[in-house]
């Protein structure tokens, strides 16, 4: 192969100034992954990330097994996946479940080349039949967080112990308009049209485009051996065992800018995290910038750590995590609170931090059967001084409970699975005053569980806030469920059923001392769900379809909606 001269060299460099930055960016990657493709490396940091087929056919086994469910401190690494693998009893599987198995076993020991590029096209059509009731993001079953981007550019760097991984993808953004900086945002894709796409430009005839310009959301560098992993980067997390959610981090949140440190052996695994998302300062200061010039202001740092065993032969699995969610408006951050075994709650520091604990736990009836729970405290008000004060001053409770129970077992060539869920949030979970002893006044003082990802959309930077933890917060009651068969590798149908009474609180809704009711709270709106999906591999091709019905009842009025969902992707990989 002939070597570029001086000249070439100096040519090419200059061409590539002269590209967007975004194309200079696409190209620079593009040829970092064309340079190593020769060689061959298996990282065992290699991450999975959380749609990936690894985890539910790993956690049908251990179910159909009668085991407690694998580790629920997601995404795992490779070096993890086959210490999962290790405890499973291999003698004693049937067809279905030795296909699950050697699936698994392939995929983790598969050769990785130094730099490999990914190629994955999907086109998605929606289509809704009420434009005028519900026409945002949350209003869909299948929304923002699991639309598939028109074209997605995974590319792996695996170097031995380490391993990177970089997501390009070209994908519709969630908000079209922003009203203001701090908004719930809306958009014509998820509402104001009978029928949209996954494409840039829709149907309707104007020159909008939709395309999201944040990415990349999953980019992150990983490195690992046996029976431990560090990663840092952006990353989609999820703890615990949940369907609906979970009440420490849920899966909902599109990334964490986190670092994390996870080590397994025998029947433990321990885990140390810290996330980072903006201050409310710079998310409620009306003087700054609206622009790309909008001032990083204060810190906001989620740290947890968590702790797992499985016990009983590895029939039943206890988790006890706790985390703060630690502000400074000025920036500092206090090397004091980075204490990975520290009891976080003993800190005694209101003014800087709010703590979080949670307790989970799930159980092998017997072989395909598993139930499971959780327990959240966020705020609980006990102890003869508080029992003391008069109602106007107490502390409300922030307590929230899960119980579950999942099914797995192997039918003919197909496993059959199920699930039922029950979830009571109360009203105040998540949220806080700054320092926690006395009722709310502003928007900025606050140290919740609400946190905010900074987005960027016409020039215009705004901040699309949610909860770290249960996708619908406090001042909740759900009950879902859903009853699926899956053919390894071939096809999959499932049914599901979702209901919930939610209260007047919110995100929005400012703590005060003395609120102390139990959930639903002042006129509650009740939603219902019903749908079925389905899904078909072909070869590198993929189809998955779903269809919904919808309903939202309020002050005696009760609106419908019905959604179908179609699309087609190829992968190459």
């Amino acid at each position: 192969m002939k070597l570029l001269g001086f000249s070439s060299v100096h040519r090419l460099c200059r061409t590539l100034r002269n590209l967007p930055g975004c194309v200079r960016y696409l190209v620079l990657w593009l040829g970092i992954a064309l340079i190593g493709s020769a060689a061959l490396a298996a990282s065992p940091a290699i991450m999975f990330p959380l749609d990936s087929f690894v985890y539910a056919d790993l956690e049908a086994l251990f179910i159909s097994q009668g085991l407690s469910q694998p580790s629920t401190t997601k995404p795992w690494s490779k070096d993890e996946v086959g210490f999962f693998l290790e405890k499973l009893n291999t003698t004693q599987f049937s067809e279905v479940e030795r296909e699950l198995y050697d699936g698994i076993r392939l995929t983790i020991d598969e050769q990785k080349k130094v730099t490999s590029l990914g190629f994955q096209a999907s086109l998605e059509t929606y289509i809704h039949t009420n434009t005028d009731a519900f026409i945002t993001e949350d209003d869909w079953v299948y929304s923002y967080s699991q639309r598939k981007p028109l074209i997605s550019l995974p590319i792996d760097i695996s170097l031995g112990s380490f391993y990177g991984f970089l997501d390009l993808s070209l994908s519709n953004r969630n908000f079209d308009e922003v009203d203001s900086d701090i908004t719930d945002g809306i958009s014509d894709l998820y509402g104001q049209m009978v029928l949209t796409t996954n494409l840039p430009f829709q149907w309707k005839g104007s020159e909008d485009q939709y395309l999201d310009a944040g990415i990349p959301y999953r980019a992150f560098l990983a490195v690992g051996g046996s029976g431990w992993f560090f990663q840092v980067g952006r990353e989609r997390l999820s703890w615990g065992p949940g369907v609906s959610g979970n009440f420490m981090i849920g899966s909902h949140l599109q990334y964490h800018n986190q670092a994390r440190l996870t080590a397994y052996r025998d029947s433990f695994t321990y885990s140390f995290l810290t996330s980072f998302f903006p201050h409310p300062n710079e998310i409620w200061d009306n003087d700054a910038s609206s622009g790309q010039a909008r001032e990083l202001q204060g810190l906001k740092m989620f740290m947890a750590h968590r702790f797992e065993w499985r016990l009983l032969n590895d029939t039943l699995g206890i988790v006890l995590s706790e985390g703060i969610m630690y502000q400074h408006k000025d920036g500092v951050l206090d090397l004091r609170v980075l204490n990975p075994l520290m009891i976080y709650h003993n800190y005694y520091i209101r003014q800087n931090a709010n703590s979080l604990a949670s307790l989970e736990i799930d159980y092998a009836l017997r072989k395909g059967l598993n139930m499971y729970g959780q327990i959240a405290v966020d705020e609980l008000s006990f102890g003869s001084i508080e029992q003391n004060l008069p109602d106007d001053k107490k502390h409300p409770n922030g307590l929230a409970f899960m119980a579950g129970i999942k099914h797995a077992m192997p039918i003919r060539q197909g496993i059959l699975y199920a699930h039922l869920e029950g979830v009571y949030t109360d009203p105040y979970l998540y949220l806080r005053s700054i320092e926690g002893d006395t009722s709310q006044i502003k928007s900025c003082e606050t140290l919740n569980y609400i946190v905010a990802l900074r987005r960027w959309n016409s020039d215009e930077v705004f901040y699309d806030q949610t909860y770290l933890g249960y996708r619908y917060g406090g001042d909740a009651i759900v009950l879902e469920g859903s009853l699926g068969f899956r053919v390894p590798g071939d096809w999959h149908v499932n049914g599901h059923l979702f209901t919930m009474v939610h209260g007047d609180v919110d995100m929005n809704t400012f703590w005060e001392l003395g609120k102390l009711e139990c959930s639903p709270t002042g006129n509650p709106t009740v939603y219902g769900q019903a749908g079925i999906s389905a899904g078909k591999v072909l070869g590198r091709w993929s189809v998955h379809g779903s269809l919904d019905y919808l309903l939202r009842t309020q002050n005696s009025q009760t609106l419908h909606d019905v959604q179908l969902v179609l699309g087609a992707t190829y992968s190459s990989r």
